[in-house]
């Protein structure tokens, strides 16, 4: 079977050599129409979307939005000597109107111009803004200023404790306008048929809100006020904007590096385009059908176009080298693209299953952007493998290919020597390389148990990045960035006029204001309880000894009657019926490790603190990153270990033999335990980009090894011979090994100058698991055949002596 696919590769090569033109505008009738699905692909790049739809965190997320809308506001703080200076104020107010007035799909802008002042005058409610009668002279500036100090719910939330900054915090529409019923969120007291059927804010939709926002931000920056942006929407569109730089550069020097790196070997233009004439057009077939799966490009999937790149040149440079070996000894072209594809071309449909397999492993990812990682990618591996079976001979047969120079000349000559030397210095000393490999592998095993888990977005930004500053600063002087929501369900219509179900919310919120666990901590505190205060001490005299729950439940309803009546901020606290309520909390950005004790403790606390009265969902932004950690940890555990299950009978199957595939696999695992090993000794944390080293390089490990294997197998079947074996493998099959070796290498080492340090350390680290992978198919694995085959070749032959 083996023998007869062989043959009809080679025979292909020279049909398709013989009829190029037919063959390749047959692959373009195909291919062509599937480009025009291009431009329907998005980027996506929202921190809920990191889970699957039906995610139950993502659920209750959803659920929670549309009922109270986006928790996740853009926060904006601005620092200055005095806040309540008349000319900060006017500066202040400008700012605040060019927001409402510029800034699409806005739901709500809250600064001090407009901070809800509740007060009582006789027996009367006012609820109006805080700067409703603008002050004109120092001493009604500073009446303001008083009441903006005594107010408990201003602190930590529209001014730093010291007075010294305050901030606009800004809410958008949580539906797209692209939605049905976009245009009116259901407001307080309306139906909310219809919601399940509109869209939230689209990744472009909410990219042109923040870029409306910055563009206000820096007409008003000044030595007098300083202004720190943050919140999860800039958070999102940053990542957004490092993407799209980082794509595109990585894309251009993916290809310029394949150009220059092929040039060099085969020292021919021809050998240095043609490769990209293949990966191109199957990279854009990939990402036509991903536009066409609805799926959009997230973070961990930006490295698609990169990895396919280097993972689909890998499969011409076998093709070429051999090309050029068979026109150096004399073949002509048609002969030698035929001999190269009936001696490379099974290998290379073998090494593609092999790294489809790593990476379909990723298919059952708790992370949405990773499961379709673990879709999309295998499909493009394939791709790039039947085009280059398909298409490169044809390509060949049109191009100028000229005489043997790089491939058949000087240098592969020195390269051949060097291989065959290590394979001759594994088999003379294969024991002690086992050996030092057991040893080594024994320590990175001890590195390995170190590693952490990490999911920090603010700490893959470099230090001076803006927003990062502006997070810690807010964090620091704010107490909190990000927000953890609570929804308190009274289980009864009208179930949160209970003087009691009140006392124990106020309870929750004093409670969370003490709880701190490593560095996550409740900054601030917000509910319907603070409301109720705020307007019994203002019917009250506005004396702040009243500034409390009332014990009666009739004059509860009453009082937030009157409250509902001057004003509509209470849809941000309650439903419609008052059976459900919103507690909001301010938390720090942080790494995401330290938020799930947090939140469990927050849920079983409150929980405890509501007794029979409620039950507590938490949810949130918060609880999006939180479930985002623990899914990191169960993809990782499930992708080794499908990688491993669906490689390693793979490996035996198309290998052959039962005893060379399992025993192939230990080069392969090794230099991923080598890279897990280094980087829990190092301190590298595991997150959502480092995790996918483990199965993208056992995916690609694996094609050197089937390619070394492929080949030995068939030297040593037809020679006896186990030392001429392992050289004549190393000598013909070694060097495409080392040049695709270098030239995937080479393309995820181009990460390492990426903007955002996780893309680094992937790159790096993915980089040095492939050389490594390389080394380990040219040193360890003819060690390991020499104990195995050599040996029992020295006992077949001690017991043919003996007869």
């Amino acid at each position: 079977m083996r023998d007869r696919l062989e043959s009809l590769l080679a025979g292909w090569g020279r049909v398709a050599y013989r009829h190029p033109r037919l063959t390749i505008g047959l692959v373009l009738a195909i291919l062509v129409p599937m480009f025009t699905q291009l431009p329907r692909l998005e980027l996506n790049t929202s921190i809920e979307a990191l889970l699957h739809g039906d995610d139950p965190t993502r659920v209750a997320y959803d659920q929670f939005r549309e009922q109270f809308g986006r928790d996740d506001r853009i926060l904006i703080a601005i620092e200055s000597p005095e806040v309540f200076d008349l000319a900060f104020l006017e500066k202040l107010r400008a700012m605040h109107r060019d927001i409402e007035a510029e800034v699409p799909q806005l739901q709500d802008v809250t600064s001090l111009v407009n901070a809800r002042d509740t007060r009582g005058a006789e027996d009367e409610l006012i609820v109006g803004d805080l700067l409703e009668d603008w002050p004109s002279t120092p001493t009604e500036l500073e009446a303001v200023k008083q009441r903006a100090l005594a107010n408990p719910l201003y602190r930590d939330l529209l001014l730093s404790k010291d007075g010294r900054a305050t901030t606009i915090s800004i809410e958008t529409d949580a539906y797209s306008s692209l939605g049905i019923g976009a245009d009116d969120l259901g407001g307080f007291g309306d139906e909310e048929a219809d919601a399940g059927a509109r869209p939230f804010i689209t990744g472009s939709e909410a990219d042109q809100i923040v870029l409306a926002i910055e563009s206000i931000v820096d007409r008003y920056r000044a030595p007098d006020f300083v202004i720190h942006v943050a919140g999860a929407p800039i958070l999102v569109q940053s990542l957004m904007k490092a993407m799209r730089t980082d794509m595109a550069r990585f894309t251009l020097l993916a290809v310029g590096a394949i150009v220059v790196f092929l040039y060099l070997l085969f020292r021919h233009v021809a050998a240095a385009i043609l490769p990209l004439l293949v990966v191109i057009p199957s990279l854009l077939t990939t990402l036509s059908i991903m536009a066409m799966a609805g799926f959009m490009i997230a973070l961990p999937t930006q490295i698609l176009p990169s990895f396919l790149l280097a993972v689909g040149v890998g499969n011409s440079v076998h093709i070429l080298a051999i090309f050029y070996q068979q026109r150096s000894r004399g073949e002509d072209e048609e002969s030698a693209i035929s001999f190269a594809l009936g001696h490379s071309g099974l290998a290379i449909v073998m090494t593609s299953l092999t790294t489809a397999g790593g990476l379909v492993s990723f298919a059952a990812a708790e992370l949405a952007p990773i499961a379709q990682f673990g879709i999309i990618a295998p499909v493009g591996v394939m791709i790039a493998m039947v085009l280059t079976v398909v298409a490169l001979p044809a390509l060949i047969s049109l191009a100028p290919m000229g005489t043997p120079q790089g491939a058949g000349g000087q240098g592969p000559q020195v390269t051949q020597r060097w291989l065959i030397r290590a394979g001759d210095f594994s088999i003379r000393h294969a024991g002690a390389i086992v050996a030092a490999t057991g040893v080594l592998l024994a320590v990175s095993l001890l590195g390995a148990l170190q590693i952490r888990f990490s999911h920090n977005p603010i700490s893959w930004f470099p230090e001076e990045n803006p927003f990062r500053q502006s997070s810690l600063w807010i964090d620091d002087h704010l107490r909190g960035s990000m927000s953890l929501e609570v929804v308190v369900d009274s289980g009864e219509e009208n179930g949160l006029h209970a003087p009691d179900l009140l006392t124990r919310m106020n309870q929750m919120g004093l409670h969370a204001s003490e709880l701190q666990m490593g560095d996550v901590f409740v900054g601030k505190t917000v509910s319907v309880v603070d409301v109720v205060k705020e307007i019994h001490q203002a019917l009250n005299e506005n004396r702040s000894e009243f500034r409390t729950i009332p014990a009666d439940r009739m004059l509860i309803a009453q009082e937030l009657l009157l409250f509902e009546n001057s004003t509509d901020d209470l849809e941000d606290f309650v439903d419609p019926q008052f059976r459900l309520a919103r507690i909001t909390m301010k938390v720090p950005l942080v790494d995401a490790v330290q938020y799930a004790p947090f939140l469990d403790a927050i849920d079983r606390d409150f929980q405890r603190i509501a007794g029979e009265e409620a039950r507590v969902h938490v949810t949130g932004l918060m609880t999006v990153v939180g479930r985002t950690i623990l899914a990191v940890i169960h993809t990782m555990a499930k992708s080794y270990i499908i990688a491993f299950l669906v490689i390693t009978p793979l490996m035996v199957i198309l290998i052959g033999r039962l005893w060379i595939g399992l025993l192939s696999m230990i080069p392969n695992l090794a230099p991923i335990l080598l890279t897990l090993g280094i980087m829990g000794w190092l301190g590298v944390r595991l997150d959502m980009f480092t995790l996918l080293i483990g199965s993208i390089a056992i995916g690609l490990a694996v094609d050197d090894t089937i390619h070394f294997m492929h080949g030995f197998r068939r030297s040593y079947e037809r020679s006896g011979d186990f030392q001429w074996a392992v050289r004549e493998t190393l000598s013909s099959t070694g060097q495409a090994m080392l040049f695709t070796s270098l030239v995937l290498a080479t393309g995820f080492f181009l990460y390492t100058m990426a903007s955002m340090e996780n893309l680094f350390f992937f790159g790096l680290l993915t980089g040095f698991t492939i050389l490594t992978a390389f080394l380990a198919d040219i040193f360890l694995a003819p060690a390991l055949l020499a104990l195995v085959v050599h040996r029992k070749e020295i006992r077949s032959a001690n017991l043919e002596m003996s007869r």
